[in-house]
């Protein structure tokens, strides 16, 4: 799709390509699945707005935060495509520098037990506690979907084309950037966290990132994984308004 954009940068992305190359339906049902999936994350992104404003503000309402959250979105994103830009560039800019410090300090305790009195973790959890693939090529397939889920958000590089400066500049640093990030930011820190935690006791210590964060001596780590995630949520739902609005434009 890279190739693509690069020769014909425009806004209906995917979906106008499905229409030229393989048919107006196919076209239609692309942007209309693209919408469907946007409002419904973008929905639950604004309902975990709620949620996460509740760890400082217990007896606040989630419909409050929510509609404040929306409201504000909203309007970034009728300004101009420049807004929702800086939004999203500082939503991302926190995300990013706390996987990068989380998994640069995690690796100083896997390697040389930073923190940890000087005794190293290892990367023993990787393959104890039945290996990889534990349940078999079944528990793969069955998991396959969520993690295919994660990736969503790709094609806004694609959504984005139309109206980026110099788009065959940019969306080529962005194309070729996108493996980088899928090693840096899913896989670097999906490997500190299985290092430091059995793969099986995940789901029962709560937020991995917080157990991480803890563990590395930050003992501010929930409120500070909680403002990351929140960050997190809006961001989710600025690309939904943005990406649904493209889609609802061209179909």
């Amino acid at each position: 799709m890279g190739e693509i954009i690069y020769l014909n940068p425009t806004t209906g992305s995917f979906a106008t390509f499905a229409s030229d190359y393989i048919h107006p339906a196919a076209g239609y049902m692309t942007a209309w699945s693209n919408i469907f999936q946007w409002v419904v994350v973008g929905m639950s992104e604004v309902i975990e707005v709620g949620e996460y404003m509740n760890y400082w503000y217990p007896h606040l309402p989630n419909w409050i935060p929510g509609i404040v959250a929306v409201a504000l979105l909203m309007v970034a994103n009728l300004a101009s495509v420049k807004a929702f830009g800086e939004f999203e560039f500082w939503y991302a800019l926190i995300k990013v520098v706390t996987i990068i410090l989380m998994i640069i300090a995690g690796f100083g305790l896997i390697i040389f037990g930073i923190d940890n009195g000087g005794h190293a973790i290892g990367i023993s959890n990787l393959w104890s506690h039945g290996g990889f693939m534990p349940n078999g090529i079944v528990g793969f397939f069955f998991s396959l979907s969520i993690v295919i889920g994660s990736y969503q958000g790709v094609e806004l590089i694609g959504i984005s084309a139309g109206e980026t400066k110099n788009p065959q500049k940019n969306i080529v640093k962005a194309v070729n950037s996108v493996i980088w990030r899928i090693l840096i930011f899913y896989i670097g820190a999906i490997f500190v966290i299985v290092s430091f935690y059995p793969w099986d006791k995940l789901g029962v210590i709560g937020s991995p990132f917080v157990a991480t964060f803890a563990k590395i001596g930050i003992t501010f780590a929930a409120g500070l994984t909680n403002f990351v995630v929140l960050t997190a949520a809006m961001s989710g739902c600025n690309s939904g308004i943005f990406s649904s609005s493209r889609m609802i434009y061209i179909s």
